[in-house]
């Protein structure tokens, strides 16, 4: 067996589960003909009916320049329409298909998710969610 150094620092384990779990998610919504940033997307949407474009690349971190051709692709296979809130902007909202696919991708979210915390022992998964969260969050 090779002995990994890098193995102590958190930074490194960070990226390694992250790896792991993005892999194996990946592969999951493969089934369902969606990347990640998809779901993602879509889960926002049936969450704020009438989401703007720039709300979901805030509270997501998704550059403009990104987001334009996931949702072209989401609008592509009509599972997302544009609404119009004003004059100028639109909001978005799922269709009939995109609801019952994101419920779909709902199912697999979870699954996914609890096979994560399944490997963790139950007395940490509230201090490692903790943990989790304060890496992330903005500081104060």
């Amino acid at each position: 067996m090779v002995f990994d150094p890098l193995r102590k620092y958190p930074g490194y384990a960070l990226r390694r589960a992250s790896t792991m779990s993005m892999s194996d998610l990946s592969s999951r919504l493969a089934d369902l003909d969606l990347r990640i940033s998809d779901a993602t997307v879509l889960l926002v949407i049936v969450s704020n009916p009438g989401v703007r474009q720039s709300a979901i690349c805030k509270a997501l971190d998704i550059a403009r320049a990104n987001i334009a051709p996931l949702i072209a692709r989401l609008e592509e296979r009509t599972l997302i329409v544009r609404k119009p809130l004003d004059g100028r902007s639109h909001g978005l909202e799922l269709t009939p298909e995109g609801e019952k696919l994101t419920a779909q991708v709902m199912t697999i979210v979870e699954e996914h998710e609890r096979s994560i915390l399944d490997k963790i022992p139950e007395n940490l998964r509230e201090p490692f969610m903790l943990a989790l969260g304060h890496l992330w969050s903005p500081a104060d």
